[in-house]
């Protein structure tokens, strides 16, 4: 609930990519990537 609210993304959409039941879209990786401080590729686990 909190990675949604600081995020703007839905929980749903959260709960779906914890699943494996979905892959997050463009805007949501450089939404996460801004709130976690990491590159887009640090997070699909490209770079460490």
């Amino acid at each position: 609930m909190q990675l949604s609210q600081a995020t703007g993304l839905s929980q749903s959409a959260i709960a779906k990519w914890e699943l494996a039941q979905s892959e997050p879209t463009v805007s949501a990786l450089i939404a996460l990537s801004k709130f976690f401080g990491e590159s887009v590729d640090y997070i699909l686990g490209l770079k460490d």
